[in-house]
């Protein structure tokens, strides 16, 4: 009777595909990969934007670029880049598209944006905007450059993976 039980069991678990996981825990394994085969940088930074509290958001314009952060836009084919003004916390994200040869310019020119940013908040730590800005990352990706400089840069980057395909 046991072993009659027992092979009953074990075909109701094959008849039912042996799922073990519980609810919401393959959505994880769906979303891993990218959304999308083509880069979408203007709807990663609106995904992104979705869950970041910080008031004072701005999307960059050329003069932005050029007088705030000191990037020569000559050097990009194109841009997407959001910024905070900083009175109320630190929430940059900064995609770029480096015109063809332009790519170790552009990246030092990221970095010095990072060292600038955290030096603007040395002396005005609000909601830890000094830290962050240290501990921005700048990486490329699909033939982008991309600099994260939040407070959870994790999930950011996550949604920079579903939308900007790594190449």
């Amino acid at each position: 009777m046991k072993r009659t039980i027992a092979l009953l069991c074990a075909l109701l678990l094959c008849l039912t595909g042996c799922r073990s996981e519980g609810p919401g825990q393959n959505a994880a394994v769906e979303s891993a990969g990218p959304l999308v085969e083509t880069a979408e940088p203007e709807t990663a930074i609106e995904k992104i934007y979705e869950n970041v509290t910080v008031r004072g958001l701005t999307d960059a314009s050329d003069d932005d670029l050029t007088d705030k952060f000191f990037l020569d836009v000559s050097m990009l084919d194109s841009y997407w880049v959001r910024f905070s003004s900083g009175d109320f916390g630190l929430a940059d994200v900064f995609i770029l598209k480096p015109s063809e040869g332009m790519e170790p310019k552009v990246r030092d020119a990221l970095e010095q944006v990072k060292l600038n940013r955290a030096k603007e908040f040395e002396n005005y730590d609000v909601y830890d905007a000094h830290q962050i800005a240290q501990d921005a990352v700048i990486y490329e990706q699909g033939g982008y450059l991309i600099m994260l400089m939040l407070a959870d840069t994790d999930a950011a980057r996550d949604v920079i993976d579903q939308y900007i395909p790594k190449i």
